[in-house]
């Protein structure tokens, strides 16, 4: 197993777990476990829809949010930045 697919199947394993407990927002983590069953990355907006509760897991506690984030950057795209009609960019406003 690799560690691309370790660290899905532990993502995925976590979003049942909250799609279980009935969370007002089952249709992001659907789509967040559809993505990964499909061997595709999740944005990094997906992944911060989840990190909330990923940071109150016993294998996270000791971690701060962005030592989570750097945990599962294998499967989290990265972050695009999208250019601006007058030729600028918004990498200074996402922090990219």
């Amino acid at each position: 197993m690799t560690e691309y697919q370790h660290k899905r199947d532990t993502l995925i394993r976590y979003i049942r777990l909250y799609l279980s407990k009935n969370l007002n927002m089952n249709i992001v983590l659907v789509n967040i476990v559809n993505q990964l069953r499909d061997n595709k990355t999740i944005t990094p907006k997906q992944f911060n829809s989840v990190i909330k509760f990923l940071e109150r897991e016993p294998q996270f506690l000791e971690m701060n949010r962005d030592q989570i984030r750097r945990y599962f950057n294998t499967i989290i795209s990265p972050t695009v930045c999208k250019e601006t009609f007058s030729g600028n960019t918004l990498c200074e406003f996402f922090g990219s």
